[in-house]
C-alpha cells in the first residue's frame, strides 16, 4: 500500500499532495488527516521532494479547502433554511448565543476548534452557518493551518531524518 501511494505521489508530484489535502479539508472521507500529513513529511525526506514546498503546499491546501467548505455554508445557509420543514423551529436566540460563544476572545475558540482533532472538520461548517465574518474566520484558519498541517509534515520529516 505504501509503495503504491508513494509511486502515485512521485508520478503526479506536488499536485497529488495538494489535491489529497484539499479534498480532506473539504470533508471527503478517507485516511486520517494526521496520518496523511505525517506521511507527506516522510515522503518529502525519503524521496527527495522539497520539504519547504511540500509544507507550503499543504498549508495552502488546508486553507483553501477550509475556506471552500466555509464559503459553501456561508452562502448556502439561507437556501438550507428555506428547505427546512415548516414545523421545525429555529431557536434564533440559541443560535446567536452560540455565535457569540464561538467568536469570544477575538476568534480564539475558532482557532482552538481548528486545532482539535475530530472537531476541526466541523468548524468551517459551523462558522459558515453561523455567518462568521470571513476576515475573522481567516484570522483563525491561517495560524491553525500553519501549526496543524505544517507541524504534522515537519514531524514526519524529522522522525525519518
Amino acid at each position: 500500500m505504501t509503495a503504491i501511494l508513494a509511486q502515485y505521489i512521485l508520478t503526479y508530484g506536488y499536485l497529488a499532495i495538494f489535491c489529497m489535502i484539499l479534498l480532506q479539508e473539504c470533508g471527503v472521507p478517507g485516511l486520517p488527516n494526521e496520518l496523511v500529513l505525517f506521511y507527506f513529511g516522510y515522503i518529502s525526506h525519503q524521496y527527495g521532494l522539497s520539504f519547504l514546498l511540500v509544507t507550503a503546499l499543504v498549508i495552502v491546501a488546508d486553507i483553501t479547502g477550509s475556506f471552500t467548505l466555509y464559503l459553501l455554508f456561508f452562502h448556502g445557509t439561507n437556501w438550507l433554511t428555506r428547505l427546512r420543514p415548516t414545523k421545525l423551529r429555529l431557536p434564533v436566540k440559541k443560535i446567536e448565543r452560540l455565535k457569540h460563544k464561538l467568536l469570544r476572545g477575538n476568534g480564539r475558540n475558532l482557532l482552538i476548534g481548528k486545532l482539535t482533532p475530530f472537531i476541526r472538520g466541523y468548524v468551517p461548517v459551523a462558522a459558515g452557518m453561523l455567518q462568521v465574518h470571513p476576515l475573522r474566520y481567516g484570522r483563525a484558519v491561517l495560524p491553525a493551518a500553519i501549526v496543524w498541517s505544517g507541524g504534522w509534515v515537519s514531524v514526519g520529516w524529522i522522525v525519518f531524518n
